[in-house]
């Protein structure tokens, strides 16, 4: 089985990123993340220390987050296309990290540090615990902050997102879920990373959830682009979704709610006006991270209701 590796990082979603790895449609692969890079290892307690200090990496920049573990060429697709990013499994590392720089979109600090002032924290993960202190944990539920192609005419860092995909932070990319995403360029040029062993609604702090690294298995389909399809979709066993980045972000829920729509009457045969009202009495939406240059919103019904 063929894995993408962290011997190649990129820090943007880009088509002159040189290609690392080649897939197939349908072949199932890995793809090895870098946790960020965190805070420096001497306010890292001593208990945990050495195993922190054995999955990060001081040689990431320390103003840059998110590295995408290279740039994977899928076989056969091509613009006017779309590909469908299959997550199979995700590990995590034993160990993460949750930060706060003093200043995010969910607490904002104009003049300086806000008045929580910095903050980190360094945490085991043990099988499918995260082990927050003496007397809590957490259960993991790992995710991928970063599923994204090249976009079409620019370059943009691996903290944005956008119709491309990139840096969601969406929980809901997680073990059993597909992410439908257009293709821009030949090989789509897919860049993961980012990968969380935990993350709360609207990223808050801005270091993530529990920040970490790990393997993902992976499997790609190239599928015609599915009607009215612009912004990124998810499903997964109980729920389709829509997710639209924007700033407000209201902007972003409008967004994610008219591509819902239009998911609705293209693939389930409901008018827009029926489909508006429908949503109106089973529509699930929140905040998935509202700290990156754009925010995140997402747009859930659940597939009970599609019957």
């Amino acid at each position: 089985m063929q894995r993408a590796t962290t011997q190649t990082l990129y820090y943007e979603h880009s088509a002159l990123n040189p290609v690392t790895m080649r897939v197939k449609p349908g072949e199932v692969f890995e793809v090895e993340t870098q946790m960020n890079r965190g805070p420096n290892a001497v306010i890292v307690p001593a208990d945990i220390r050495d195993l922190y200090n054995k999955y990060r990496s001081d040689a990431q920049p320390q103003d840059r987050g998110n590295a995408a573990s290279g740039c994977i060429y899928v076989e056969g697709a091509h613009p006017g296309q779309a590909i469908v990013v299959h997550i199979e499994d995700i590990k995590t590392h034993p160990v993460g990290w949750n930060g706060y720089w003093g200043n995010t979109g969910a607490m904002p600090a104009y003049l300086g540090g806000s008045s929580i002032g910095q903050q980190f924290k360094v945490v085991r993960i043990e099988g499918d615990k995260i082990v927050w202190n003496s007397r809590l944990s957490f259960p993991t539920e790992p995710m991928l902050g970063v599923v994204g192609v090249a976009p079409y005419r620019e370059a943009r860092t691996n903290s944005w997102a956008g119709e491309w995909g990139g840096n969601m932070d969406a929980q809901e990319v997680s073990a059993g879920a597909s992410v439908t995403l257009p293709v821009f360029h030949p090989g789509a040029l897919l860049h993961v990373g980012d990968m969380h062993a935990r993350q709360g609604d609207g990223e808050i702090s801005g270091g993530g959830g529990i920040e970490t690294g790990g393997v993902a298995r992976l499997r790609v389909d190239v599928i015609p682009l599915p009607r009215h399809l612009t912004w990124p979709r998810i499903e997964n066993a109980t729920h389709i979704a829509t997710v639209a980045q924007g700033k407000p972000a209201e902007d972003a829920f409008r967004l994610a709610l008219c591509e819902m729509i239009l998911w609705l009457e293209a693939s389930y045969k409901m008018p827009r006006g029926e489909a508006f009202m429908f949503l109106a009495q089973c529509l699930e939406a929140r905040v998935t991270q509202f700290v990156n240059p754009s925010y995140t919103y997402i747009c859930k019904v659940n597939k009970k209701y599609l019957a």
